[in-house]
C-alpha cells in the first residue's frame, strides 16, 4: 500500500523531476519496521507509513490530514509535548509506551524547512516487544538461580586466580554446539575468548581482582562448534580469599545473549536507516522547494520566492528602522520583439537580462527575480535612495550596453523602464504592508512607460 500523500506530503512527485528517485524513496519508507510518519507545527498528521498504520490500527487515509486527539487520543498529549519541545529547541526525550499486548519506543525529532523554521516533528515508534522480553527473562534467570543452576542457557566457570586454570561446567559445552564427550574439565583462563574481545574481558577480572570493582562482569564472543561466534554475557565475583586477603577464586555464571544482540543490531540498523532516510527526504525536499521557487528560463527567484523575501523584508526594515526599496524592472516593446524575431528569440532576451541585472545588484547585497513574462523585481536592503537609484541607473546602463538589437523599438535596440519605491523614514507611516510598496513601485513603472520608456521613475516623484 503506498503512503498517502497529502499537499504537504514530502512525496508529493507530480510536476517535479526526480520522480523516479521519490518514488524508490517511497518504497523504503514504507518497508522500514518501523512505524513512521510527519506531524506539522498544528498537530496534524502529513504523512504515515503502513507500518504505523498496523500499529495504530487505522488505515492511510484515515489519518492524513486529521490532528493527533483524533487518531490517537491515547498518546496525544504526549505528541503534544514533543512538539512544544522542539519548537523550543530543547530536546525530544524517547518515549516508551505500553500497547494492550506490545511495548513501543517512540521517538520524535524537530523537522524545518530551508529557512531553518520549525514545521513540524518526524516520529518513529520502533516495537521493542522482543527485546523487552529478553531483558525480562534475562533478569527472571538471574533471580532464579544462584551459582547452582541447571539452565541448559547458562554454564558456571570456576577461575583459580593462582594457576589461571578455569572449571567450565557441561552446560558450555552443550551451548556453544561442541562434543558434550569432550575430556577436558579444565584449561587455560580466557582462551575461547575471541582475539578482538579478550583484552576488554582481562581488564575487568583486573578490576575484580584489584578492588576496584565488586564484581566481574564482561561481554565477549566464543567460537561455536558449528561455526561462527556465540555473544555470552559473564558477570561473577571473588568467593574465596587467602589468609592475606588476597583473591583465590573467581565464580562466575555464563549466558548466551547472541539473540539480545542480534536485537540491538537490527534496532540499530534500523536507527541508523531511518536518520539517513530523514537525511534524504530533507535533500529531496530541499531540492523540490528550490526547484518550486525558481524561473525555469532564467534560474532566478520567482514571484512566489520574491514575495517571500519582500514579506520578511519589510518586517525587519519595519522592527529595525531600515530603508527598503523595491525595484519593478519591465523590459520595452518585447511583445514586439517577441513577434518580430520568435519566442526562442524571446527566452534568450529574457535570460540575457536577467544575467545583467543580477550583475549590478549582486555587488549591492540585493537580490532580483522573474515577477513574469517580461517584468523582474529587485529588492534592496538598507540603502538610501539615493543609492537605491544609482544602482537603478546601473541597470539601464548594463542593458543598454548590452546592444540587443530591436527593431520593433523606436530606439531600434532593447532597454527597460524601472518603478522604484522606497521603504523610508517619511514613508513609513503611509505605507500599508509589503503589497502596498510593491504596488507603489508598478505605478512607478508604468509612469516610466508613460514618460517613454528607457528611463527611471521614483513612486515618491508622483503626483
Amino acid at each position: 500500500m503506498p503512503i498517502s500523500k497529502s499537499r504537504e506530503s514530502p512525496f508529493d512527485t507530480r510536476n517535479e523531476r526526480g520522480g523516479d528517485r521519490l518514488l524508490q524513496i517511497e518504497a523504503v519508507y514504507d518497508k522500514v519496521p518501523v512505524g513512521l510518519c510527519y506531524i506539522n507545527r498544528n498537530g496534524i498528521f502529513v504523512t504515515i507509513n503502513d507500518q504505523l498504520s498496523r500499529m495504530l490500527g487505522i488505515t492511510n487515509d484515515k489519518a492524513v490530514g486529521q490532528l493527533v486527539e483524533d487518531i490517537v487520543p491515547d498518546h496525544a498529549p504526549l505528541l503534544r509535548d514533543s512538539l512544544r519541545a522542539a519548537l523550543k529547541g530543547g530536546t525530544v526525550p524517547g518515549r516508551e509506551i505500553q500497547g494492550a499486548e506490545e511495548t513501543f519506543m517512540v521517538s520524535a525529532a524537530a523537522v524545518t524547512n530551508d529557512l531553518d523554521e520549525f514545521t513540524g516533528i518526524s516520529v518513529a515508534c520502533t516495537n521493542i516487544s522482543n527485546l523487552k522480553k529478553i531483558a525480562q527473562k534475562l533478569q527472571e534467570t538471574e533471580q532464579r538461580t544462584s551459582y547452582a543452576l541447571e539452565s541448559a542457557g547458562q554454564w558456571i566457570w570456576d577461575l583459580n586466580i593462582a594457576t589461571m586454570r578455569v572449571w567450565r561446567s557441561p552446560q558450555y559445552r552443550m551451548l556453544l554446539g561442541l562434543d558434550p564427550n569432550g575430556a577436558e574439565s579444565e584449561s587455560v583462563a580466557w582462551d575461547i575468548v575471541h582475539p578482538d574481545d579478550k583484552a576488554r574481558a582481562i581488564q575487568a577480572f583486573e578490576d575484580v581482582v584489584s578492588g576496584r570493582t565488586s564484581h566481574f562482569e564482561a561481554i565477549y564472543r566464543v567460537p561455536r562448534g558449528g561455526g561462527g561466534d556465540a555473544w555470552i554475557l559473564s558477570r561473577g565475583k571473588i568467593v574465596e580469599y587467602g589468609p592475606d586477603g588476597s583473591p583465590l577464586r573467581l565464580l562466575a555464571t555464563s549466558v548466551d545473549i547472541s539473540a539480545q544482540k542480534l536485537v540491538e543490531e537490527q534496532l540499530s540498523t534500523t536507527v541508523q536507516l531511518r536518520l539517513e532516510l530523514e537525511q534524504k527526504l530533507l535533500e529531496v525536499n530541499r531540492k523540490l522547494k528550490n526547484q518550486s521557487e525558481r524561473d525555469h528560463l532564467t534560474n532566478l527567484p520567482n514571484r512566489r520566492k520574491f514575495t517571500h523575501l519582500l514579506k520578511r523584508e519589510f518586517v525587519r526594515a519595519i522592527d529595525s528602522a531600515e530603508m527598503l526599496t523595491v525595484l519593478m524592472v519591465d523590459i520595452d516593446h518585447f511583445k514586439a520583439y517577441n513577434d518580430f524575431y520568435g519566442h526562442l528569440a524571446g527566452d534568450k532576451c529574457l535570460m540575457q537580462v536577467g544575467r545583467a541585472l543580477k550583475k549590478v545588484v549582486k555587488h549591492s547585497g540585493g537580490s532580483v527575480a522573474r515577477f513574469g513574462g517580461e517584468e523582474f523585481a529587485a529588492l534592496l536592503s538598507g540603502l538610501a535612495t539615493e543609492q537605491a537609484s544609482e544602482i537603478a541607473v546601473q541597470m539601464l546602463d548594463a542593458i543598454s550596453a548590452m546592444q540587443l538589437e530591436h527593431r520593433g523599438s523606436p530606439t531600434g535596440m532593447i532597454s527597460v523602464s524601472i518603478g522604484m519605491a522606497v521603504l523610508d523614514y517619511a514613508s513609513r507611516a503611509t505605507v500599508n504592508g509589503p503589497d502596498d510598496l510593491l504596488n507603489r513601485a508598478d505605478s512607478a513603472l508604468y509612469k516610466s512607460k508613460r514618460n517613454g520608456r528607457g528611463r527611471l521613475s521614483v513612486w515618491t516623484t508622483l503626483k
